[in-house]
């Protein structure tokens, strides 16, 4: 009997405090990956100099990356088989526009990779709100843009899981960094 009562006891010091690390472990992950496609969007935003973006849907719990260009260039469609563009070739004789180009034509895309695809988290998680400089959001679709050079607006982006345990996401405007620390976005 007393060795039964001893191999539960030790079962009990060893497996308890992993229990506890392996719940925040879930959580950790999911604000890692949405860490990661941030860090994707500020990247590709300051490679491309095209302004990118993640899609967040805060009430389905999940998000996307996405960057401002034609139907065209976000299927990458290639040139016909003569080698011209699927778009009719400009007149060699006609002047040459040099005004900036414009956005006309131009909407967020899904990028083309598996960043492009919707990313869910996992059931037992959950986005609480956003907190940006136009206040705290907690429903519907939010975006954050990264500009050209990489810039965005302070964002707070809170994630829970189901025992009400809260991680905050920061992205710094200027520092090119996420910053992920326990608990809630709004003390």
């Amino acid at each position: 009997m007393m060795a039964v009562v001893a191999i539960i006891g030790m079962i009990m010091v060893f497996a308890l405090p992993n229990l506890g690390t392996r719940r925040w472990r879930a959580l950790g992950e999911a604000c890692e990956s949405v860490a990661a496609s941030l860090e994707y969007a500020r990247q590709g935003a300051i490679l491309t100099g095209v302004p990118h973006r993640v899609l967040i849907d805060l009430e389905d719990g999940r998000w996307r990356v996405e960057w401002l260009v034609r139907e065209q260039e976000a299927l990458a469609i290639p040139p016909e088989p003569d080698g011209s563009s699927p778009e009719s070739e400009p007149d060699p004789n006609a002047p040459i526009d040099l005004h900036p180009p414009t956005d006309e034509g131009r909407d967020y895309q899904p990028v083309s990779n598996q960043l492009g695809s919707f990313t869910r988290l996992d059931d037992t998680l959950y986005f609480v709100g956003l907190e940006s400089p136009s206040g705290w959001i907690e429903g519907g679709d939010i975006q954050i843009v990264f500009d050209t050079d990489g810039t965005t607006e302070l964002v707070l982006l809170e994630l829970a899981d189901a025992e009400d345990r809260h991680m905050t996401l920061e992205i710094e405007p200027l520092l090119d960094r996420i910053g992920r620390r326990q608990g809630p976005a709004r003390s």
